[in-house]
């Protein structure tokens, strides 16, 4: 499916340090020490200061209702009350967009960082991640189930992001240690820490599964799987029809790929199992159309239209944003089809 080096086109000079002008005024450099203090600080502050003089409202009305108080009740199993507010597990609008937010404001710190530390944005870097991801969206499983014991609001939404950054963002640094003593590249790093967090984690599922779970469905992994891949197949293979070639371009494909795989995994418990989708959007679309299919279809519309775009943009979009926007389309679907496989493999 493509060469990694037909695609490792970014130069290393290209990761320069940018500088952000305004008629106002002129920002910090990005990565600078006063950059970080106001990237880092600025939101701290900001909620700090809405905190003290709207504390009912911001905390109780909208930290709680909505963030804080969903990750209780889902640890708890069930509804909390705060302060007569009642909080219910799950996504809902306002986390949903919260959590949206989040991810957009983490792409600079991202980029600075890698920046940083001279990594080179390409395929390679994209595919060491993956086995972190997988691991996360294997350890929310593992919460789902209740295997964690007391550990279990670290790998709920939004706490297990922070877990998976934090990872990330030390195997990223002891990689760059062992690449400037010749040891490995980052992405074998990073990959090999991803690799060893995934098998202990996906083990420790099929682990249970064997001893200890009612009904081990071990055909849901494979369907899903098969259905996400057999797909990502059929979309390489038309892609060769069409005079854009970068739409085989190997971050692409993971995009397509884990968008794919958590669309199967939602058709295969509609369908099949008598689960409902869990993202607001893709559960208000399937009470619209009572079809079992449709976040599968939604996810292959979606995303084939946003890699599309990437593919024609590739050599007018600066290579970093490209490669950060062009990640995290996988990023965001990887896990939720571990996460769902899992679960469903479980019964759970």
């Amino acid at each position: 499916m493509g060469t990694f080096e037909e695609y490792d086109v970014a130069p290393r000079g290209e990761h320069g340090v940018s500088t952000a002008r305004h008629a106002w005024g002129t920002l910090p450099d990005t990565g600078s020490r006063e950059w970080w203090l106001l990237y880092l600080l600025g939101p701290v502050l900001l909620i700090g200061v809405a905190l003290l003089v709207f504390p009912t409202l911001v905390y109780d009305r909208f930290v709680w209702q909505y963030l804080w108080g969903p990750v209780v009740a889902d640890a708890a199993s069930q509804p909390v009350t705060h302060e007569g507010i009642r909080a219910v597990r799950g996504y809902n609008a306002v986390n949903t967009v919260t959590y949206l937010a989040a991810v957009l404001y983490s792409l600079p710190g991202l980029r600075a960082y890698l920046d940083a530390l001279d990594v080179t944005f390409d395929a390679r870097l994209a595919y060491g991640f993956a086995p972190i991801i997988v691991a996360g969206g294997a350890m929310r499983a593992l919460e789902d189930i209740g295997l964690l014991g007391e550990y279990d609001v670290l790998f709920i939404t939004p706490s297990i992001y922070f877990v998976v950054t934090a990872v990330t963002v030390l195997a990223l640094g002891a990689g760059a240690l062992a690449r400037d003593r010749g040891l490995v590249t980052i992405p074998q790093a990073i990959g090999a820490v991803g690799a060893v967090w995934a098998i202990g984690a996906v083990g420790w599922a099929f682990l249970y599964g064997a001893t200890m779970a009612v009904s081990l469905r071990l055909w849901v992994p494979v369907v899903t799987t098969g259905i996400a891949l057999g797909v990502t197949g059929v979309y390489y293979w038309g892609a060769g029809f069409v005079d854009t070639p970068h739409l085989r371009h190997p971050l692409l494909l993971l995009a397509i790929f884990g968008q794919l795989w958590d669309g199967a995994q939602s058709l295969v418990g509609v369908a099949f199992l008598g689960y409902s989708p869990k993202l607001v959007l893709t559960n208000l679309v399937y009470q619209a159309t009572g079809f079992a299919g449709s976040t599968f279809v939604l996810k292959l519309l979606v995303t084939g239209g946003i890699v599309w775009y990437l593919a024609e943009a590739r050599e007018e979009m600066n290579h970093t944003w490209w490669w950060l926007m062009a990640f995290f389309i996988g990023a965001i679907g990887l896990p939720m089809g571990v996460r769902g496989s899992l679960r469903m493999m479980l019964g759970v």
